[in-house]
């Protein structure tokens, strides 16, 4: 039983609602994997709450100490209970972030400023829109600092006001998900504070490499679901000035709610297995096997579950059970016939499989138009690809100059163009694909094909793919040693995991 703490209302002005959402979206997801849930309020913990693992939005006091007994008793607690005290010391919490790599904004309550100042309570969290402001100058700050204290807020915080796109960043640590958003874009305000920033630029900033150090940060302090402000300068600079734990996650509820999920079932099914980090120093570890489709392109979502959220976003006019039937057919069709020729590019390959589903969808749905929705869902489709696959590629470049790669892939005939066209050419020892060697997983013998290509015993390589059934498994007959890495499968449920050596939920947990 999995147990789910809610956050006290005084700890979610003007987000009662979308707090209480978040948490029911990530119960529903945990369910759907097989795993009981129950919800407790924060304040009303006791020795009926005992659980091996906490999913929790508590800030109390009376909440973090239980945790903390919980965490100490061994079970599974996210978000840290350390870490969700220190977001509640604004001054120790960026200096925290500041030794983390991050910049972020530093006190000036003696400081001179031409931008203006805010004053911000620096412990507790902010219940009342008085506990942060916006002062234009030395003498209105000092008033507000005043007011503050006059309140009982001795300990008052106050930084200079930072030029620039105010944007809000959501992340789940450990996974490929990470969201951001201009606030003066959809006005979801909490106090309205965020308005002095004003219309943004939409200055240009390396979001990846952003995501990566925030990521770091916030796995450094222990925080698993966290959030926050930054500001972009018209330099691309970036500046944290606010950190949370565990956001409403209001404009990505659903998405996150899904890496939510894989992050507490990846955790689950982690305990107990040997590190695999740093990889080069795993034991007799000597090269690595990478899968394709649904490994390296979507964050280990199920291609079919990747294009059913596309269809989401896009609004087609389908039911995920047709839907199902369409995926289906789209991939016997392709498996029976050469459609897909070898010059093919990912994105040609992308537009024959979506086009052969919206016809099928055309045949049970009147009046369904599928010129209508293809080139949206492509577009789609394509840009999230790219995303995920960038990383990858970061990801494999730096393994490539550690120890060899081969890929082992059930595709079309045409993997090749598609590696040549994500940049990924030439960082593979050599490509095994269903395909052309007329083997498909999860007959372990297509593994061994990859073995050999790397020159070395099973037991020397590591297999790492998505699919338990149809990587995992195999790998493990074949004697590899293996690393799953989950994501959204395409059925409810998860497996056991018994035949993984080690779980990730996210490639770069392949790096030292």
């Amino acid at each position: 039983m999995i147990l789910a703490i809610s956050r006290a209302e005084r700890f979610s002005p003007n987000s009662v609602e979308k707090d209480a959402k978040i948490l029911d979206c990530l119960c529903k997801e945990l369910m759907h994997y097989g795993y009981g849930v129950e919800t407790k309020g924060e304040m009303s913990l006791g020795v009926s709450a005992r659980s091996r693992v906490y999913v929790s939005m508590a800030r109390s006091q009376e909440a973090l100490d239980f945790l903390n007994h919980a965490s100490e008793r061994g079970a599974i607690v996210m978000n840290d209970p350390h870490a969700v005290v220190l977001c509640q010391n604004r001054r120790l919490l960026m200096r925290r972030l500041q030794r983390a790599g991050l910049d972020t904004t530093e006190e000036a309550a003696e400081a001179t400023s031409e931008t203006g100042y805010w004053i911000k309570k620096n412990r507790g969290y902010s219940e009342l829109a008085d506990d942060v402001c916006f002062a234009a100058d030395e003498a209105e700050r000092d008033m507000k600092v005043a007011q503050m204290k006059a309140r009982g807020i001795d300990d008052v915080y106050v930084t200079k006001h930072i030029k620039g796109d105010l944007v809000k960043f959501y992340g789940v640590a450990g996974t490929d998900f990470f969201c951001t958003c201009y606030p003066a874009d959809d006005r979801q305000f909490k106090f309205s504070q965020e308005e002095v920033n004003g219309r943004p630029s939409y200055f240009a900033f390396d979001k990846a490499a952003m995501q990566r150090s925030i990521d770091a940060a916030a796995r450094e302090i222990g925080l698993d679901f966290y959030g926050g402000d930054m500001v972009v300068g018209d330099d691309g600079r970036v500046t944290i000035i606010d950190f949370n734990d565990w956001p409403s996650y209001s404009r990505c509820r659903e998405q996150a709610a899904r890496a939510m999920a894989l992050a507490v079932v990846g955790r689950m099914l982690q305990r107990g297995k040997k590190p695999l980090l740093p990889l080069g120093s795993h034991a007799g570890v000597r090269a690595i096997l990478f899968d394709y489709g649904g490994t390296l392109d979507t964050g280990g979502t199920h291609w079919g579950k990747q294009l059913w959220h596309a269809y989401q976003r896009q609004g087609v006019p389908v039911t995920e059970q047709l839907f199902r039937e369409a995926y289906v057919h789209a991939e016997r069709t392709l498996g029976k016939n050469p459609i897909i020729k070898p010059d093919f590019t990912f994105r040609r390959t992308l537009e024959t499989k979506v086009d052969i589903e919206l016809d099928y969808i055309a045949q049970h749905v009147e009046d369904f138009r599928p010129a209508d929705w293809a080139q949206r869902i492509v577009d789609d489709l394509y840009a999230e690809t790219l995303s995920h696959t960038r990383r990858s590629l970061g990801v494999l470049r730096q393994l490539a100059g550690k120890m060899p790669m081969v890929l082992v892939s059930n595709f079309y005939g045409n993997v090749g163009t598609v590696l040549s066209e994500m940049g990924m050419e030439g960082l593979f020892r050599s490509v095994v694909e269903s395909a052309v060697v007329g083997i498909r997983k999860p007959d372990p013998r297509i593994f061994m094909l990859g073995v050999e290509a790397l020159g070395a015993d099973p037991s020397e390589v590591i297999v790492v793919g998505d699919s338990y059934d149809k990587d995992i498994e195999p790998a493990k007959a074949a004697g590899c040693r293996t690393a799953w890495y989950i994501g959204e499968g395409w059925n409810d449920g998860i497996a056991n995991g018994n035949a993984a050596d080690v779980v990730i939920t996210s490639l770069e947990q392949l790096l030292p």
